[in-house]
């Protein structure tokens, strides 16, 4: 696949960065090894996450709480045109040696030169091939970013092509389809560990089978694959009481963690299929909505842990797994700590076992669950001997609507960790419901592998949809959308203050100085204090902003950079400075 062309205007562009790139101070690219990514160096963010550890936190101390109110746009660049019925930005840049790398919501990628600090001189671009098809319900598209190992910078894209692109000709290295088109696809971003890149199937709720693979970062070549629905003979398929294992969804779309210790990668997995049938798909549906611990050598599957088994609410688990050494009731733990993606709750789990350690609400709302079995985890109200479960009525069946619940969540973004105040920091949006599910319709059209029928990928084929109101009295528990810090050691939400209007898309980034960044989908880009949660600065960018800001540093200079743009919009990119 040949470099993507500029078209006249954007040709005049590259030659004018190369000209201007004369005369900034000489940068040279280092191959991005895995020692660095390891231990990598303060001024540059060489994954989409900072670290292996996902705590998304800078160690560069020139933005402060006392100066960030002088913070000020250094300069803006456009990602490419929009597209008709295209999703809004998500992605994430990385920065190496004062070159930025982005992928806009089409999975085209930039190359910046971001070395002068007054503006983003374009390189390269690379098109995947996706910029000029129309998205729709088999094509929805979306990137949340990039990868960098070696001298290549990877990327995947919806209809499940995965490219190493050479990073300074901006030409292809290698290409593998790696995900069957219109069916398997991934928005989630490729994750360089050691000498391979693991990508995830992100398209469970296509009706697809959700799985992992490890494809070596020299040659595209596949080292091993772990399928997060088991099949025959494999532990776990005895979860599956028929054969909707085949379509049984567990997205993957996100990135993992890795503990270099134990040579662990964290997975979280998604929903099962159809999402709202639980009826469909009798037992406890292995792995779906679970973390699962995978040696990263072999793939092989270490432990898991099932948050709720057999849902029927869509509750992915595909928020990070941060990778944190604390202490818990008064014993040092090694401990993964997540914040659930929909159902409410922040847990924290030993990394070593899967063990459940606790599990708090986000929100004083929540209320689907009257606790957690410390053994197993799973809600109390699990029954072992049920093929469907109810969970005293949350659970929509067939016949009728689920009793009310209320429940919070934060999305896939990322949560930043302080380890100085060990707080975890997320939006958070609560709500209350009750849902029903419409009457199935099998006989009539087949559920079937990665199809897509009226409209509607598979896995919503069996849409909830709103049931009995919800009593007066729930309703008045509510906080709406907040911004809040949990402790590690104890679940315990610390601080929270509201952000209404500003809805949780957008994930958290926070510093060494003690500032906590959020972007929000009114276009409010903000800062506040990590230990008092004050708001100390904010710039409204007139566009949503759908993804977590991240800082790199050139020649001494700190950067905050974030993009951001609603649907059908063109993305743009936004780096800050003092």
């Amino acid at each position: 696949m040949a470099k993507a062309q500029w078209g006249a205007v954007a040709r005049l562009t590259l030659l004018g960065s190369m000209l201007a790139s004369v005369a900034l101070p000489a940068h040279a690219e280092s191959p991005v090894t895995f020692d660095r990514l390891l231990n990598p160096e303060p001024e540059n963010w060489l994954q989409v996450h900072g670290t292996y550890n996902h705590w998304r936190y800078s160690l560069l101390e020139e933005i402060t709480p006392e100066n960030v109110g002088s913070l000020r746009l250094a300069f803006a660049a456009a990602l490419g045109p929009a597209v008709a019925g295209g999703r809004g930005s998500e992605g994430i840049p990385v920065v190496d040696d004062g070159f930025l790398y982005i992928a806009n919501s089409q999975s085209v990628v930039f190359k910046f030169n971001v070395q002068s600090g007054i503006n983003a001189l374009p390189l390269w671009s690379f098109d995947t091939g996706l910029s000029f098809i129309a998205p729709g319900p088999v094509l929805t598209v979306a990137n949340r970013g990039l990868a960098l190992s070696g001298d290549a910078v990877f990327v995947n894209n919806t209809d499940g092509l995965v490219v190493a692109i050479d990073r300074q000709s901006g030409e292809a290295v290698w290409e593998q389809q790696l995900g069957i088109p219109a069916a398997e696809g991934m928005t989630g971003q490729p994750f360089a560990v050691k000498d391979v890149v693991l990508i995830g199937n992100s398209r469970g709720d296509w009706g697809t089978r959700g799985w992992v693979a490890a494809l070596d970062a020299v040659t595209g070549d596949e080292r091993w694959r772990f399928y997060t629905i088991p099949g025959p003979g494999e532990a776990g398929h005895e979860t599956w009481l028929n054969d909707a294992w085949e379509t049984g969804g567990g997205g993957v779309w996100t990135q993992p963690s890795y503990d270099p210790d134990t040579n662990l990668v964290f997975v979280g997995v998604g929903n099962a299929a159809p999402a709202f049938d639980p009826a469909y798909r009798p037992g406890d549906n292995l792995y779906t909505t679970s973390t699962v611990a995978l040696d990263a050598d072999t793939g092989a599957l270490a432990w898991y842990h099932q948050f709720v088994a057999n849902e029927g609410f869509e509750w992915d688990e595909v928020s990070p797994n941060l990778i944190i050494d604390t202490e818990v009731a008064g014993e040092s733990r090694q401990v993964l700590a997540h914040h659930s993606t929909r159902n409410g709750y922040f847990y924290v789990l030993d990394r070593l076992t899967g063990e459940h350690i606790l599990a708090a609400p986000n929100a004083p709302s929540v209320d689907w669950t009257a606790g957690f079995d410390p053994k197993t985890g799973l809600p109390v109200e699990y029954d072992p001997d049920a093929d469907i479960q109810s969970y005293d009525g949350i659970n929509a069946t067939r016949d009728g609507s689920s009793r009310p619940i209320c429940t919070a969540g934060v999305h896939w973004g990322g949560n930043a960790y302080n380890p100085d105040l060990n707080r975890v920091y997320s939006v958070v949006m609560d709500s209350c419901s009750t849902r029903a599910t419409a009457a199935p319709d099998y006989d009539e059209i087949p559920y079937v592998f990665g199809n897509v029928v009226d409209g509607r990928t598979q896995g919503y084929r069996l849409r909830s949809v709103p049931g009995a109101p919800v009593p007066d009295d729930m309703l008045r528990t509510l906080v709406g959308p907040h911004l809040t810090a949990v402790d590690v050691s104890t679940g315990e939400t610390v601080a929270a203050v509201p952000v209404l209007g500003a809805s949780p898309i957008g994930g958290t980034f926070g510093t060494a100085t003690g500032l906590i960044f959020v972007g929000y989908n009114d276009g409010g880009f903000r800062a506040y204090d990590a230990d008092t949660l004050q708001q100390l600065w904010e710039m409204n960018l007139g566009t949503p902003i759908r993804g977590p800001a991240m800082s790199y540093a050139v020649d001494g200079k700190q950067y905050i950079a974030v993009t951001g743009s609603g649907n059908n919009e063109t993305a743009m990119l936004w780096v800050f400075a003092l």
